[in-house]
């Protein structure tokens, strides 16, 4: 599903209303009806759930601008539809302009409870007014507020989160950002939005996803090639993408049709990290799996692995690998499809020459974990460097390091920091985390809605590395395989905590769980095959 700034979004409206159009109170009204209707089913809801039939009252807050103007068009759609319908304007009646002064007089002209909020207002007074509503509509703030939310619309907000009345946002929570999914100052709580015709990427990062709720995507007659055209900056993954992602294979294919991984990882005191890399990259698929291990490990590693082959390799009195490892690991490489290289190779120095030197040298397409990317902390452009392509995949405080910023700012604004890292190092980026992105260097953007808290545990980055490897050597391209394996490890996740719980949650869990998230994406593309199902999104 394809996710847009709000600015693009407002070029999609233009391009609309100018090329196609499409008037914009048409599209006003469209959106209108559609949070009307998400009104009347979440009413539909409560009723189910044996609340009063009679609360019937649903109150409306309204900016000045275009936000503004859907509540007004949802307004006159609920009056119709039986409602008590009431509506607060947080501005001056005169300051509303274009398509929602259109639709206020239209309000006004049907005889709606229309009052206005004002710095005099009594709040205390509005409050009592809207404590035996149903239902709140928030159409207070839209896409295209910058700085934190100010004066009498910020005490309106405050108001509508200590109501505890169920409040459906219109496109966007007031006081969200729209671009970063910051809360600017103070933001609604919402426990439904309404976005128009692509959802905005600020809806899908934290903390912005904690005040979205249950988020739905309305039609609102938007051209679909408009939304599907390349100027979306980002693709919300789903099942229908992962699928497309996997390949039909011959009946008569053999390992090397899917393809030979190379692990590099493990030390003294590390072994798991390494065990966890290499069973991920054979439960994902990979023709044939061998371990690189420093060669005093070599026997703890072929008691706990079976399906994945170990390769001795020589190593420093540390017991972690050495310099001298380099040319034999070269030459396994050189006979595999890719190489994964980092977890639990320790911090020490000569190790760290290893994997510098590795990467200058490798010839085939290398997954970077862990210590390899704390190994290029000092010297990050060793990336740009390297002969064949690369995906790295760090979590904040590592990117923070290859970016020299702090884990702070990278948390502040993710999607500027793994781009910024794509295109500095001319590789595929994965920056791990809630809502996990992947970014390209041709400035591709993928957002990841699998995983949970749970996955917060040591190896868990393991695992993901074995998978993405694993996807790369079957034959994806780098985006493929790292946007594909972020999915399905967040999704293995998932089901791993709907059985075990998050608090239970172990790295192991996600490999023993892979079976059943890849069997979903195989059950999706051949339900799309003989079309049994229209939609689908996982």
């Amino acid at each position: 599903m394809k996710a847009v700034s709000p600015s693009t979004m407002r070029k999609m409206d233009q391009t609309a209303v100018e090329t196609y159009e499409i008037p914009g109170v048409v599209l006003m009204e469209n959106a209108g009806r559609e949070v009307a209707l998400a009104v009347k089913n979440m009413w539909d809801c409560q009723r189910e759930d044996k609340r009063p039939a009679n609360m019937t009252k649903v109150v409306l807050f309204c900016g000045k601008g275009n936000n503004g103007g859907d509540g007004f068009v949802a307004a006159r759609h609920l009056a119709n539809m039986g409602f008590d319908t009431n509506v607060f304007i947080i501005a001056n009646p005169s300051s509303i302009t274009g398509d929602a002064a259109i639709n206020l007089k239209i309000a006004k002209n049907m005889g709606l409870k229309i009052k206005v909020i004002d710095e005099e207002t009594d709040l205390n007074a509005v409050m009592k007014m809207t404590s035996n509503a149903s239902i709140l509509v928030d159409a207070i703030l839209g896409t295209g507020l910058k700085g934190d939310v100010r004066g009498i619309a910020r005490n309106v907000i405050e108001m509508i989160n200590k109501s505890e009345i169920p409040v459906i946002a219109v496109d966007i929570p007031s006081g969200i950002c729209g671009e970063t999914g910051k809360v600017l100052g103070n933001a609604v709580k919402a426990e439904q939005t309404v976005t128009m015709a692509a959802p905005k990427i600020g809806l899908l990062l934290y903390p912005g996803v904690e005040y979205v709720g249950k988020l739905i995507v309305a039609d609102i007659g938007m051209p679909i090639n408009l939304i599907e055209s390349n100027e979306a900056e980002a693709e919300f993954l789903d099942c229908k993408w992962v699928s497309n992602c996997f390949k039909e294979y011959p009946p008569d294919a053999h390992k090397g049709t899917f393809g030979k991984v190379f692990v590099i990882a493990g030390s003294y005191g590390m072994t798991g990290a390494a065990a966890l890399s290499a069973e991920a990259a054979v439960r994902s698929g990979a023709g044939l799996v061998i371990l690189g291990i420093p060669e005093s490990l070599n026997d703890i590693l072929e008691v706990k692995l079976t399906e994945a082959m170990t390769i001795p390799l020589p190593e420093t009195p540390e017991r972690c690998i050495s310099i001298a490892a380099l040319d034999k690991a070269l030459q396994f490489a050189n006979q595999s499809k890719v190489v994964v290289l980092g977890p639990g190779l320790s911090a020490k120095n000569e190790t760290k020459q290893f994997v510098m030197q590795f990467i200058l040298n490798c010839k085939v397409p290398m997954v970077i974990d862990a210590d390899g990317l704390n190994a290029l902390a000092e010297y990050p452009e060793t990336l740009n460097k390297a002969q064949a392509p690369v995906i790295i995949t760090p979590h904040p405080g590592e990117i923070a390091r290859l970016l020299s910023i702090t884990s702070s700012e990278v948390q502040q604004d993710r999607i500027s920091s793994v781009k910024t890292a794509a295109k500095r190092f001319g590789c595929t980026v994965v920056l791990k985390g809630a809502r996990t992105l992947v970014a390209t260097s041709e400035g591709k953007l993928f957002i990841n809605p699998t995983g949970n808290a749970g996955m917060a545990t040591g190896g868990s980055g393991d695992v993901l590395s074995g998978i993405i490897g694993a996807f790369l050597a079957r034959g994806m391209k780098p985006y493929e395989a790292a946007a594909a394996g972020v999915y399905l490890h967040g999704l293995a996740g998932d089901l791993a905590a709907r059985e075990k719980g998050e608090i239970c949650l172990a790295a192991g869990d996600i490999i023993d769980y892979l079976y059943k998230a890849i069997k979903d994406i195989k059950e999706y593309k051949d339900a799309q095959r003989t079309s049994k199902y229209q939609t689908y999104l996982g």
